[in-house]
């Protein structure tokens, strides 16, 4: 493993970090994430592997990697629990040593030098909470959203900017690197019951730190494979997730006009994503989920938005009759849908 002369300002100090990978029945995936670490051109970081009761060969994988080299401590439990609280046991783990926290999901991978260039750019610029760096989502690059003529924000602009204009910079937990100082400070570091817990604790941390943003591809993060990213895909959450944000922290950062409007777009935007649900045949599971997530704000699914918005998209589809045969005909040969629900 090469350390270089130049891998760090401050006299070529390598503060610890600890990297951690909560995992579950992830045994196609895993080894690949594990090497990726492991090839880490930094020269000072722990590696923790947590498994949440897998029932597949994920355990023995990790073990095996543990018996050739001493910095990974494999975790086992004994109690299965949703992939929040798992990972917040996971981070319960870290050393007391440690400076910052690096999170390697399960079914992700890390550019050798990502370590390197997030704690250079952390280790520059102390007021920083959160480095995030561009990257690779499928075969689509990611990472953007905020100016590329400089890499320190501060959170209030990172989140303004994530409000009025969306970005991907906050990426995953697999894009991120935390202030270790941070990550114990929070009872629970990713808020339970949240359908959106690692933006949530994007947002609530950098209400008191600054954001960091390496501009170099430092991870890739693998898409299509069963996980809780892709049952929000299939949920069609990106709407609900935009609207969600606003909703609880628009008024910490955003002007009365600014909340006001921001808040009316991105409602009106889930409500019309409903309403074409409806011809679309989502089964009831889909229904569920959306009544779930909008009781974490508080608020019901809007039955009266959503058949207006419906009954304006049919009238659109009745001004344009030969798009609407076409759409018909391309889901008769689709066939019906395994389940159906109603909102």
């Amino acid at each position: 493993m090469s350390t270089g002369d130049n891998i760090l300002p401050a006299g070529g100090e390598h503060p610890l970090v600890s990297v951690v990978t909560p995992f579950y029945n992830t045994a196609g995936f895993l080894a690949e994430c594990i090497e990726s670490v492991l090839r880490q051109d930094y020269p000072n970081f722990e590696y923790i592997l947590a498994d949440n009761c897998s029932t597949d060969d994920s355990l023995a994988i990790a073990r095996r990697y543990a018996a050739l080299d001493a910095r990974i401590r494999v975790i086992p439990h004994s109690d299965f629990i949703d992939q929040d609280a798992n990972y917040n046991r996971a981070l319960g783990y870290i050393s007391g040593a440690s400076r910052y926290v690096k999170i390697a999901q399960a079914d992700d991978t890390l550019m050798p030098s990502c370590l390197t260039e997030m704690v250079r750019l952390a280790t520059a610029n102390p007021s920083i909470g959160i480095v995030g760096c561009c990257f690779i989502t499928g075969d689509a690059l990611a990472g953007h959203g905020l100016p590329f003529d400089r890499d320190v924000f501060s959170g209030a602009e990172a989140c303004r900017t994530r409000l009025l204009h969306g970005g991907t910079y906050f990426g995953s937990p697999t894009c991120l690197l935390y202030r270790a100082d941070i990550v114990r400070s929070r009872e629970a570091f990713f808020p339970p019951g949240e359908t959106n817990a690692d933006t949530v604790a994007c947002f609530e941390i950098l209400a008191a730190s600054d954001f960091g943003r390496v501009r170099q591809v430092l991870c890739s993060l693998r898409r299509g494979n069963p996980s809780v990213s892709d049952v929000l895909r299939r949920n069609g959450a990106a709407a609900f997730l935009n609207y969600a944000l606003v909703e609880r922290f628009g008024p910490r950062y955003l002007t009365a006009g600014e909340l006001a409007g921001r808040r009316a777009a991105l409602r009106d935007t889930y409500v019309r994503v409903l309403a074409r649900a409806v011809p679309a045949r989502r089964g009831a599971g889909y229904w569920a989920f959306h009544r779930q997530a909008l009781g974490t704000l508080g608020q019901a699914l809007p039955v009266g938005g959503i058949a207006w918005r419906l009954a304006s998209y049919l009238g659109e589809k009745l001004l344009n009759p030969g798009q609407t045969l076409a759409a018909v005909v391309a889901s008769l040969r689709r066939g019906p849908r395994a389940t159906r629900g109603e909102p």
